[in-house]
């Protein structure tokens, strides 16, 4: 127990493919209000153009940022762009992921 009663649990990952998946941005802000989580967003696939979501911390994977024909993918301001390595330290540091 820390300071106060405040119970603070491991971070969560969530792990997006799909840029109108409403139900993952409905949980994901939910969790993100909680401030018993830390939440963590990475947008991969069709997913790295989504903008940021207020109170988590929003990632972008870098691969991902370009199409199979070379075809550059705008990544939203405030979105971090991380590369495998990044997404393997956070898989390893978070308590749960959701793949959506």
């Amino acid at each position: 127990m820390t300071n106060s009663g405040d119970f603070r649990v491991k971070p969560v990952l969530h792990i997006v493919k799909k840029p109108d998946d409403r139900q993952a941005f409905d949980i994901i802000t939910a969790q993100a209000g909680d401030n018993a989580y830390g939440v963590a967003v990475v947008f991969i696939q069709d997913a790295v153009s989504s903008p940021p979501v207020d109170g988590t911390r929003s990632c972008a994977l870098a691969k991902d940022e370009k199409t199979l024909d070379n075809t550059l993918i705008r990544v939203n301001p405030g979105v971090e762009l991380i590369n495998y390595d990044d997404l393997l330290r956070l898989i390893f540091s978070v308590e749960s992921i959701t793949v959506w």
